[in-house]
């Protein structure tokens, strides 16, 4: 009986801890997306210093490896019950990572590697791809 109750207690603190670390992930990531916005207004208004702690934007983040973006779009789509757009894919892809689907440019890259992927992914037969009334692409497994 005492074992039950120690390892709910155990399980009940890991679920804590996993849900303190997620919002921390969430705060760093936008944080990190302010700061990186000061230090662009900074240059922008003629600031030549150093900036300290900042660290330059990479070219592209490396977000999954190898076929991981394809499973896991595939797996959202299987998922979802309505076909989804590159976008709110590339949304549930930041919010995977810990990034803030509020940069417009971390977005905007995300949004283009999502649609390259599930064009190949159409290409192979895994998802069916349409336009919806807006003319936005909209994605749906097979």
């Amino acid at each position: 009986m005492q074992d039950d109750t120690l390892i709910n207690g155990l399980l009940a603190k890991r679920e804590e801890l996993q849900r303190e670390n997620a919002e921390l992930r969430e705060r760093m990531a936008v944080l990190a997306n302010d700061i990186d916005a000061l230090d662009r207004v900074l240059v922008a208004c003629g600031y030549r210093g150093e900036l300290v702690g900042s660290t330059p934007r990479q070219a592209r983040i490396v977000l999954f490896y190898r076929n991981e973006l394809r499973e896991y779009l595939l797996a959202e789509l299987r998922k979802a019950d309505r076909p989804l757009s590159s976008r709110e894919l590339a949304c549930r892809v930041c919010q995977c990572e810990g990034k803030d689907p509020a940069d417009r440019r971390l977005l905007a890259d995300v949004t283009r590697r999502v649609g390259c992927a599930l064009r190949k992914m159409r290409a192979q037969g895994s998802v069916q791809g349409e336009r919806d009334k807006t003319g936005a692409a909209v994605w749906a497994s097979i």
